[in-house]
């Protein structure tokens, strides 16, 4: 079945048609959804319907639901003749109505024929508004479900990213004091390698300073010695006190 749609606007207690079906022409009954643009005033109603009936049809409403869109009822669409439509808004506390507000009724559309609803149909076709305010609780009820879900999913995948941070800041402090300790230790080599510089000059200092005493004492004492020189001559060198060095 085809879906044809008429549209409208609501500010306070005006309602306006914007567009959509004018004239409804068809001898079987036509899926018409009705969408209205509800201006701010209309906002915080606990129910907000769609009065619709014509010159032989006692009045059918139909609740608008969250995006402000419902059904034309098929029976006020039976009789060929002009179909009316209003808005009914109401505030209830403690079962108790506190605020209501209606728009004036306009005319929807005009039915060029009288429609039958089909055969074998004893009841109304629009459910009643206990049954629209029911469904409109379930799918209410269904959406609130669906955000506990996207929540519940929101809530895990940020804790699982927490998790991952405090891991992350984890290895970071782990790496730091592991950097930390290198730089100790590369100190410490630093230093080491200075004291070995230092002991070795230390060494060759220490090692000079007893050549040095050797050869006074050798000096000292007197001494000789042979060597060939470049040319291949053997060379005697002796010291001048020589002779008095005691062989026995």
């Amino acid at each position: 079945m085809d879906k044809q749609i008429i549209t409208f606007s609501a500010n306070q207690q005006h309602l306006h048609k914007t567009g959509g079906l004018d004239i409804f022409a068809t001898k079987t009954v036509s899926y018409i959804e009705a969408h209205f643009d509800l201006g701010d005033n209309w906002d915080g109603y606990d129910s907000i319907e769609a009065v619709w009936w014509n010159d032989y049809v006692r009045p059918v409403r139909t609740v608008l639901d969250t995006e402000g869109i419902c059904i034309v009822p098929p029976e006020v669409l039976t009789k060929k003749g002009e179909v009316y439509v209003n808005l009914v808004g109401v505030i209830s506390t403690n079962d108790t109505l506190t605020d209501r507000l209606t728009t004036h009724p306009i005319t929807a559309l005009t039915n060029k024929f009288n429609v039958q609803l089909g055969e074998g149909t004893t009841t109304p076709l629009t459910p009643s508004e206990y049954e629209q305010f029911v469904a409109t609780v379930k799918a209410d009820a269904d959406r609130a479900e669906d955000a506990k879900d996207s929540a519940r999913g929101y809530a895990e995948s940020a804790s699982a990213s927490a998790s991952s941070a405090s891991a992350s800041a984890s290895n970071a402090s782990t790496s730091e004091t592991n950097a930390h300790t290198s730089e100790v230790n590369a100190k410490a080599s630093e230093d080491n390698a200075k004291i070995s510089e230092l002991s070795a000059s230390a060494s060759a200092e220490s090692a000079e300073e007893w050549a040095d005493k050797a050869e006074q004492s050798a000096e000292d004492a007197g001494y000789m010695e042979f060597h060939i020189d470049e040319n291949g001559h053997l060379i005697f060198e002796r010291t001048s006190n020589v002779d008095q060095i005691d062989f026995t």
